[in-house]
């Protein structure tokens, strides 16, 4: 059965390089086996064993068991089949050249694991064409590795092979070539190390590694993103003692490749409400920001406890460079978020009454006679009068997401606050969809 998926995918693909679609009903129509077709067909059938089957890549944006891609910069794409059989290197990664229609196997690639972790094509060397980088599953735990492969004249060649806990792929050097950040983490010792590999004098070349953050327990979340302008970095946030998150940023300073963030210990943020708050480009200024969560001032309207969120940006010497606050209220479908301007600094946040079943989260300023002054309030509405209670009784609609229709109330001390400005300041918050995370 994986066979003919397998196949049934390769003829659409072929069709779209020949531009044999040429409408919609074209489109939902069976593909034609056209010779260039029949041809490749041809030529894996002649390397399949009895015992192979297809073995798509199980993570990652190329998935297919059989992909195309132009690895040697002659202008004509490879076709390469992810297979899997049985034996001490079980997968099976074929290389097929097409040459005057007919396509030739010219290189095969053979690894030991359980499957194709992932696959990527990227222009490492400056060269033409893109070099091969697989990522293997070597055990059903967590063991994984990568390698990187060449397609050269005299045949394939690996450039690199290396354990890793995960790896990404980043310009970290802004040359516009992608180098290869490799994460080696060990729980038990609840340590590890980052690596990055560069193309230099016609090999991938390892830099010294640099440390991640001693006590860590787990990787949460890798992205990767600007630090400072025109500075590329890869974030790792990783859980500490169950209740934090730490936050390593790797990135190549006066050359060398270095943890910036652990120069002044800058990396550790609490838990919000038991979810954890990440590094992200928070105010779309395409650099990252990281968090610092504060408790803002209690009040006698609630017993609960509401934080803040400090963004701020690392310079390359570790230093902190604020850049905006927020509130953030965490939900099962990601929530929202409300930026919070500096003359809110004595803000304090209670529940209020009831509009329906809906208590609303009341924003207030605490005075110097020691009394809470309402802002605003913002309510969640859900249900078939949702759009109804959101327009009535001076309130106003701030948006929509999903079958909840988020909407405000101006106080007494928001006179001076317009609906639009308050528009302005509510946003939602994104859901991670590799991790299901906010």
């Amino acid at each position: 059965m994986r066979k003919k998926y397998g196949i049934l995918f390769l003829a659409v693909c072929l069709l779209l390089l020949t531009g044999c679609l040429k409408s919609t009903e074209e489109l939902y129509a069976l593909p034609k086996q056209s010779d260039e077709y029949q041809e490749l067909q041809q030529a894996i059938s002649a390397v399949l064993s009895p015992d192979a089957e297809y073995s798509a890549p199980i993570s990652g944006s190329n998935r297919q068991a059989i992909q195309l891609a132009d690895l040697d910069g002659d202008g004509e794409n490879e076709a390469i089949a992810f297979l899997k059989t049985t034996g001490e290197m079980p997968l099976k990664a074929y290389i097929f050249k097409s040459m005057d229609g007919s396509y030739q196997n010219s290189a095969i690639i053979e690894g030991n694991g359980s499957s194709f972790q992932s696959v990527e094509y990227l222009q490492l060397d400056g060269a033409g064409g893109q070099e091969l980088v697989i990522g293997w599953q070597v055990s059903n735990q967590v063991t994984k590795a990568v390698s990187v492969y060449s397609l050269r004249p005299d045949g394939m060649i690996e450039l690199m092979n290396a354990s890793c806990t995960e790896y990404r792929s980043v310009d970290m050097e802004g040359d516009g070539r992608s180098e290869l950040f490799l994460l080696r983490f060990n729980a038990e010792e609840q340590t590890g190390v980052a690596e990055l590999y560069s193309y230099r004098d016609g090999a991938l070349e390892r830099q010294p590694e640099a440390q991640l953050s001693q006590g860590i327990s787990a990787i949460k979340r890798i992205i990767t993103g600007f630090v400072t302008e025109n500075v590329p970095a890869v974030f790792v946030a990783s859980s500490y003692e169950e209740s934090h998150i730490v936050t390593d940023v790797f990135a190549v300073r006066d050359g060398v490749f270095q943890n910036i963030a652990s120069r002044n210990e800058n990396g550790m943020a609490s838990t919000v409400r038991d979810y954890f708050v990440y590094a992200a480009d928070v105010d779309s200024d395409g650099l990252i920001e990281l968090p610092n969560p504060v408790p803002l001032m209690p009040t006698t309207e609630s017993a609960a406890s509401y934080w803040a969120i400090e963004w701020y940006n690392l310079n390359l010497e570790g230093e902190r460079i604020k850049k905006l606050r927020t509130y953030h209220n965490f939900q099962a479908s990601g929530g929202w978020y409300l930026e919070l301007p500096d003359e809110w600094r004595s803000l304090v946040i209670y529940r209020g009454n009831n509009v329906g079943s809906v208590a609303g989260y009341v924003f207030a300023i605490w005075n110097e006679r020691g009394e809470s002054e309402e802002l605003f309030t913002i309510y969640a509405f859900t249900g078939s009068r949702r759009g109804e209670l959101a327009e009535s009784d001076g309130r106003f609609a701030l948006g929509q997401k999903g079958e909840t229709t988020y909407a405000a109330s101006l106080g007494a001390k928001g006179n001076d606050l317009t609906e639009e400005r308050l528009r302005s300041l509510f946003h939602f918050i994104k859901i991670d969809w590799n991790t299901g995370e906010t």
